[in-house]
């Protein structure tokens, strides 16, 4: 019998990992976990008669599972690559989106338990037929309560709904909804940010454009001595993923401040030399540091 209490701490671990990258750079997201109990994983090993056989290796590789919900669908991407060369991947099961059927999609991977993990992991489960991996899913806010809804209540009864395929179907549909609802949302936030462009407004343009927590809202009056409608203009150009990725990528850990944000945007985009000259010491060594 594995023991479930040392899983559950190995599990919360890995996502306190996966939240401190996302607290980051700001994400708006929930993350949930699990960890399969004992009988849980001998009902599906039971079922699917997992463990070695004819030459192959076939194991349950989602003893824990965590699940992160993001509020933008242009963050999925993103999160989605990032944690692919964060953690090392195995395999993963990412639905192709159709024109022509409603369905629901998913972003399930597989990783390999952090190393400084995988003694701990090993010693919790004692069984042939876990590996040491874990499963990731990724999915939009709006989308997850359709997505627990159909995992509960029609993929583990498809029986209920063998003579009803017209509302199986219109039940898909809702999910086209959402998911238009989502990138609607979007639209809205580009449109809003655009405006503030205009009206030269950088404070609501940052946090209307960037989407991001930040840790305060306001610009102080130092900083609006640098902004200019050529700054301005620079900043709006910079691409929202670009930007996260770059914060990601080079480990940058800083105050998501409206002040910090607009001295980054400079120091790793726009190189204006005034603004340069005026980023505090601590901040220009981390966004110039390489990794």
């Amino acid at each position: 019998m594995h023991k479930e209490r040392d899983l559950q701490r190995i599990c919360k671990d890995i996502s306190s990992l996966i939240e401190s990258e996302l607290n980051r750079i700001g994400a708006f997201y929930r993350i949930f976990s699990r960890v399969k109990s004992y009988d849980s994983v001998q009902s599906k090993i039971g079922k699917k008669g997992l463990g070695y056989y004819d030459g192959i290796n076939k194991f349950i590789r989602d003893t824990i599972g965590i699940r992160v919900i993001l509020y933008f669908p242009d963050d999925l991407s993103l999160l989605y690559n990032y944690l692919k060369s964060r953690f090392v991947f195995i395999e993963e099961t990412v639905d192709e989106l159709s024109e022509t059927q409603f369905a629901p999609s998913r972003r399930n991977l597989i990783f390999k338990i952090p190393q400084n993990l995988i003694n701990e992991f090993q010693v919790a489960v004692n069984d042939r037929n876990l590996d040491a991996t874990f499963e990731l899913q990724l999915r939009t806010i709006l989308a997850e309560g359709w997505h627990e809804i159909d995992h509960d209540l029609r993929y583990k009864c498809t029986d209920d709904w063998n003579e009803s395929s017209d509302l199986a179907r219109n039940f898909n549909g809702v999910l086209a909804s959402l998911e238009t609802s989502e990138y609607a949302i979007l639209r809205i936030f580009e449109q809003i940010s655009h405006r503030h462009y205009k009206q030269e407004n950088i404070a609501a343009m940052l946090r209307t454009k960037f989407r991001i927590r930040f840790a305060s809202y306001n610009m102080s009056d130092a900083i609006k001595s640098y902004v200019n409608k050529d700054l301005i203009r620079e900043i709006y150009k910079i691409d929202r993923i670009l930007f996260l990725q770059t914060l990601l990528e080079r480990n940058i850990h800083i105050p998501l401040t409206i002040d910090n944000i607009i001295f980054s945007l400079n120091t790793l985009f726009i190189k204006n030399e005034n603004l340069i000259n005026n980023t505090p010491t601590h901040l220009t060594k981390q966004l110039t540091y390489e990794p």
